[in-house]
C-alpha cells in the first residue's frame, strides 16, 4: 500500500455546386440537379442533469467550472467530500480511492477521482492541486463559495457542521460525515459506500461500472 504525506478538436464541408451544361439536349435529356444539403458540424452541448438528481456547481483550480454532467458519460466518477486540512479520515478515505484505481492498472485511466472542499475560508492556507498530487495526478479538487459547497452538499445529503472553538472567527473546526460516491455521469443516482471502504470494495464497485 502506497503511503502519501498530507502536505498542508470543426471542420465544416463546403458545398459543391455541379455545373450543368449550358445545352443540356445535347445529353438527350435536361439535367435536374439538386444542390448538396450542408452538414455543419455542431459543438457538443451535454444535457443538464435534472434539479431533484444529486450534482454539483464548483470550480476546478484554473477557475473552470464542473458539474457531474461535464464529465464524460462512460467514466466512473469518485467524489469524496471533505477538506484539504483534515488530518485523518479525508486522507485515509483519499487513499483508498488511489490505492483502488492503482489496482484497476490500465482501466484506471478511465476513473476520475474528485475531491470536494468543503472548508471555503482555509483553502487559501493549502495548494488544492499540490494536495490532490499527493493522492494521483489524476485527482481533481474543486472547490466553490459557501453557498455553492453547501448545495452541493444537500445535494449528496451530506453533513457538514462547524464547531466554533472560541470568539476568534479562524478559531473553528469542520465536523463532517461523506461517505465514498461512484457514479457515471448518465446514472441518476451514486453508489455510496462507507468512508471505511477498504481499497477492494472501492476497486468492485468501480470495475461493475466499467
Amino acid at each position: 500500500m502506497r503511503i502519501r504525506t498530507n502536505t498542508g478538436n470543426r471542420t465544416e464541408r463546403t458545398e459543391n455546386n455541379e455545373t450543368s451544361d449550358p445545352d443540356p439536349a445535347r445529353h438527350g435529356s435536361a439535367c435536374q440537379c439538386r444542390p448538396r444539403h450542408v452538414h455543419t458540424a455542431a459543438s457538443h452541448q451535454p444535457a443538464a442533469r435534472r434539479a431533484e438528481l444529486e450534482n454539483f456547481h464548483l470550480v476546478g483550480p484554473t477557475g473552470r467550472s464542473y458539474s457531474i454532467e461535464r464529465f464524460p458519460s462512460g467514466s466512473p466518477l469518485v467524489i469524496y467530500f471533505g477538506y484539504a486540512t483534515c488530518q485523518r479520515s479525508c486522507p485515509t478515505a483519499l487513499n483508498s480511492i488511489a490505492e483502488a484505481i492503482d489496482r484497476l492498472g490500465k482501466l484506471g485511466a478511465s476513473v476520475q477521482p474528485v475531491f470536494i472542499d468543503m472548508d471555503p475560508e482555509r483553502v487559501a492556507l493549502v495548494s488544492i492541486p499540490a494536495y490532490m498530487e499527493s493522492f494521483g495526478p489524476s485527482f481533481l479538487g474543486l472547490t466553490g463559495s459557501t453557498d455553492e459547497i453547501r448545495q452541493a452538499a444537500k445535494s449528496f445529503n451530506v453533513k457538514l457542521e462547524r464547531l466554533q472553538l472560541s470568539d476568534d472567527p479562524t478559531d473553528y473546526i469542520m465536523k463532517h460525515s461523506s461517505p465514498i460516491f461512484v457514479i457515471r455521469p448518465n446514472d441518476p443516482h451514486p453508489k455510496a459506500l462507507p468512508a471505511t471502504s477498504s481499497p477492494e470494495v472501492i476497486e468492485a464497485t468501480l470495475r461493475s461500472m466499467l
